[in-house]
């Protein structure tokens, strides 16, 4: 039992329906992707929930008066250095980790973190927190990749999203797999033909990667249809006290789920979009002005 547990998975694999599923117990406290690049917009503009992330509501809505994350976040979290052995130096990011799990227990007893930029960083995770449990959630190749072009697709309202290339930019697979060649050369854009090809390799070695450090990995498609069965599993390795069943009506399996459908976006569409992009213009202008004052009040401390 660990009062503290942490949800990885990649990128369309079932990870925000887990990550759904605890914040439904009301036993934990759910801190949902703290190392997202673009957090800090987020807590000031919402990110606009996904059509098939179904009762997310606000996916950070936890962090709220968590005032000292602007102070220790760093963006680059989210896309480099991805990769942290047991032994690798990173007291900053120790530091903002313990932050958030210290805070979230200072309001429930205990803590699930879910984050899907944590897979190369398990091993240095179980060393600085090896009290934790890691629940793996996973999803077979061929549908996770699926998943992902079409999210792309409706994205930007096209069939062709390069999806065929093996630079594909979708979920930031190209610059996961530059970022991890110098550990794991095989996956340098040389060594494939198409996009789907460079993904199952790192879908590969992903895997293995969380294989080696979960507590109990757990298949996305078990979960949709078998769901008590299997979460009783997930219930008994972490030691919840939660009722299971009364946590199958928040599950949609893929059949049940409404088609995504690749097309011109809506009038009503176009304006949410716009409303959304408007938002986030203005978060990033507080932000840059949140920067500018605290470098003011820098200088003139150094001044005075």
């Amino acid at each position: 039992m660990s009062n503290l547990v942490f949800i990885s998975g990649d990128f369309s694999s079932g990870s925000t329906l887990a990550f759904t599923l605890f914040r439904k117990t009301r036993e934990y406290y759910c801190i949902y992707e703290p190392l997202h690049e673009k957090l800090l917009e987020y807590l000031i503009w919402p990110m606009e929930s996904d059509e098939h992330h179904y009762f997310i509501g606000n996916y950070y809505a936890e962090l709220k008066g968590f005032r000292e994350i602007p102070k220790l976040f760093k963006p680059e979290w989210g896309l480099d250095n991805l990769y942290m052995p047991s032994t690798a130096k990173d007291d900053e990011l120790y530091r903002y980790l313990n932050y958030l799990i210290g805070t979230a227990f200072g309001r429930a007893d205990k803590v699930m973190l879910k984050e899907n930029r944590i897979t190369f960083r398990l091993g240095w995770l179980r060393a600085k927190f090896p009290h934790a449990k890691i629940v793996h959630i996973h999803r077979e190749k061929q549908s996770q990749w699926n998943s992902m072009v079409q999210r792309v697709q409706v994205h930007h309202g096209r069939e062709d999203v390069g999806q065929s290339n093996v630079g594909f930019t979708g979920f930031n697979i190209a610059r996961w797999c530059e970022q991890l060649k110098p550990v794991y050369p095989q996956l340098a854009a040389e060594n494939f033909k198409t996009g789907y090809e460079r993904f199952s390799a790192l879908w590969d070695l992903s895997f293995a990667e969380n294989q080696r450090y979960a507590d109990i990995s757990v298949d996305y498609w078990e979960l949709t249809h078998n769901f008590e069965e299997t979460f009783e599993k997930v219930r008994a390795c972490i030691g919840g006290n939660f009722e299971v069943a009364s946590l199958k009506e928040w599950v949609v399996p893929k059949e049940k789920q409404k088609e995504r459908m690749i097309q011109e976006a809506s009038l009503r569409k176009r304006a949410r979009n716009l409303f959304d992009r408007a938002g986030r213009k203005y978060a990033k202008a507080r932000l840059l002005a949140d920067s500018l004052i605290v470098r003011e009040k820098t200088g003139m401390r150094k001044s005075g």
